[in-house]
Formats: C-alpha cells, structure tokens, sequence
C-alpha cells in the first residue's frame, strides 16, 4: 500500500509540473494558429481580418502614446493593408465564377504556348523548359503534374497574381518585382475566365497521364529490382512493391513542389536551384529539411506549408497551394526520409513499458515475500 501511495504522489507532482510547465513553454515557443484550410480564398480573408485587427490596435496604442510618427507610420500601414484586402477578396470573387467544367484542354495548351512558355516546361506534353537553372533567382518548375498536385483556384490566382496567391506581397513589390509576372489572362470580364478554365485544363489532363506514366515505369522498375530474388515469398514482394511506389510517388510530389528550394540530404536529393542565386533573391537560404520532422512535427508542417504566415509572420516561405492529398504526401516523404525509424521506436516503447509493468509486478511480490517472512 505504501508504494502505491509514493507511484501516485509522484505521478501527481509529474503531472502537475507537466501541465504546468510544458504547455506554457509551447504555447511561447509554438503560437496556436488555426488548423490547415485548403480554401484559400476563406484563409485570405482570416488572414487579413487578423492581421487588420492586430493593426487596429496597433493604432490605438500608438495614438494613446502620443507619438506622432509611430500614428502615421501605423496608419498608412493599416490602409496599405485594407487595399490589399479589398483587391485580393476581389480577385477570389472572380476565380469563384469561373466555371471550370466547361474547360476545352486544347485552348488550354494553345494558351500556355503563347504565355508560359517563355518561362515554363511542360515535359508530360513534350514542351521543354526554355530556362533550366536559378539564373533568374529560382529555378521555374516543369508543370507536368501541377494540374494534380495544386488546387485549381490556387492556379487560377497564381496566374492572375502570384503575390497575392502565395501571400509574399511583404517581400516582392514594385520596387522589387516577383519573378513570375502576372497575367490578365481573364482581364476581360466578358470571358468569364474561360481562358483561365482552359489552361488549367491542359495542366490538368496532362497531370493524368504524367502520374500514369510515372507510376507505370517506376512500378516495372520495382518489378525487375525484385524479380530475382528467390528469398521472398511473391506476397513480401507485392508488399515491398507498393510500399516502395508510393514512396516515390511522394517524393516526385515533394520534387516537384518544394525541391526547387529545399535540399533533403539524408536522402541524397539536393535543390535544382543554386543556393547562392536562392539567397540573393530570397534574402535567406533555405533550409536542408532532412530533419524538419523530427524538430518541427507533422501539425507544425501541415499548417505551415499550407500557409507560413500563421506559423512565422514576414517569413520569405511562399503559401505552396498545394490540395490535401498533395500536401500529405509532402509530409509523409520528410517523415520517411527524417524519421524512418518511427514505426520501429513506437512499437518498442510499448514493449518497453510492458516490461516495466511486468517488472514491477515481480518487484511488488518479491518485495512482500522477503517483509512476510522478517514480520
């Protein structure tokens, strides 16, 4: 009875320093913000009702003070941000009109031929990449599988405003413009976006046979890698089959989306960009993110990559828009490649506590045994 009275002493005082102590430390460290929310145009208006208000009382601090620059340095940032309010809830209301199903592919290719071309490869449709290195700053991506791996809403604001579809308008402006430029593809109103539609369409019909392809030539690969081998059952090659398919499915979706910046050397794959043009034109290096799951967490990464600015307010880190299952890819590549051990570590600690539970189960009755014979 004694030692049941000291296990939940110490389990209370464990308890109380825990809850006391660590979720305070967490919520300084790591801010709550809000879960991922792959509706864009709803997450804009969240982000700018928040950063208004925060704004807002920015002001009234300021004019409580007294001090006349900080009144009128906080009030012309208050109304910059107003405007961008207004004109990016203006461009989600046209992108919402956009009717996507009634889409021809065709135009769409014709369109991309006479637009994105200059910049951008298509190789999923035989279209090379006029530019292939960072001499521009970053690397352009290959769009084959854009049409899967990003929301469709997303592309249509991209096209028609990538600062204000990756939320970088604090770090790219007129003085110093952003890569890709924008293009009134859908300027016209009388077109109800019809070109925008059409050109996402080709992007989207060609992500089809992109992923086909890829799946198709890596799953032969597999194949032929396990055909010889006669010390595995065909079930325990299936198996490591498709557990090797989809790991490269979700590095081809990591590729493609995050690997013009980010280099992730525990598994050999280094940026297409130079990281010196990176810096000069970031401002910053991006970071190996060999490790990013282990330091950071799934959740932190599922909001971040969904939208930086909740998690580091100024951060360089463009919004990716990427759509849920895209998304959740990235993040299984960097927790296979970052802690491929977790499944392995998971079921030993259980084994682990099992043992302890079994132990003290045999200290307890070997310690009653010895006190029952000296009483």
């Amino acid at each position: 009875m004694r030692e049941l009275k000291i296990f939940f002493v110490v389990v209370f005082f464990t308890g109380l320093v825990y809850w006391g102590v660590e979720p305070f430390a967490h919520s300084v460290m790591n801010p709550h913000s809000s879960p991922a929310n792959f509706d864009f145009a709803k997450a804009d208006e969240e982000f700018f009702q928040k950063e208004i208000e925060a704004k807002t009382k920015a002001l009234e601090e300021a004019k409580a003070s007294g001090n006349e620059k900080a009144i009128i340095a906080t009030q012309k940032a208050l109304e910059l941000l107003q405007s961008q309010e207004q004109s990016t809830k203006q461009m989600w209301e046209k992108i919402s009109k956009i009717d996507f199903s009634k889409a021809n592919a065709q135009k769409g290719k014709e369109i991309f031929e006479g637009n994105c071309i200059a910049c951008h490869g298509v190789k999923a449709a035989g279209i090379p990449a006029s530019i292939t290195d960072s001499s521009l700053g970053v690397t352009p991506p290959d769009l084959s599988d854009a049409g899967s791996i990003y929301d469709e809403k997303f592309l249509a604001a991209l096209i028609i405003d990538p600062v204000k579809a990756m939320q970088i308008s604090h770090k790219f402006n007129d003085e110093k413009p952003f890569l890709m430029p924008a293009y009134p593809l859908s300027g016209d109103d009388t077109k109800d976006g019809q070109d925008l539609a059409d050109l996402i369409a080709f992007l989207k019909d060609t992500a089809v046979k992109y992923e086909k392809d890829f799946e198709d030539t890596t799953k032969k690969e597999l194949e032929a890698k396990y055909a010889k081998n006669q010390e595995l059952s065909q079930e325990a090659k299936n198996s490591l089959i498709a557990k090797e398919l989809q790991f490269a499915k979700d590095k081809q979706v990591f590729e493609n989306a995050c690997g013009r910046c980010h280099d992730v050397k525990y598994d050999g794959f280094v940026s297409s960009s130079n990281m010196d043009d990176l810096k000069n034109y970031l401002g910053m290096t991006p970071p190996d993110l060999s490790m990013m799951i282990r330091s950071k967490g799934r959740d932190y990464l599922d909001i971040f990559i969904n939208e930086p600015q909740k998690k580091i307010h100024g951060t360089a880190m463009p919004r990716v828009g990427l759509n849920e299952k895209a998304q959740e890819q990235v993040v299984d590549y960097l927790e296979k490649v970052g802690d491929s051990k977790k499944e392995e570590r998971e079921q030993t600690g259980i084994y682990i506590m099992i043992f302890f539970v079994i132990l003290s189960i045999f200290a307890i009755g070997w310690k009653r045994s010895v006190w029952s014979k000296l009483h």
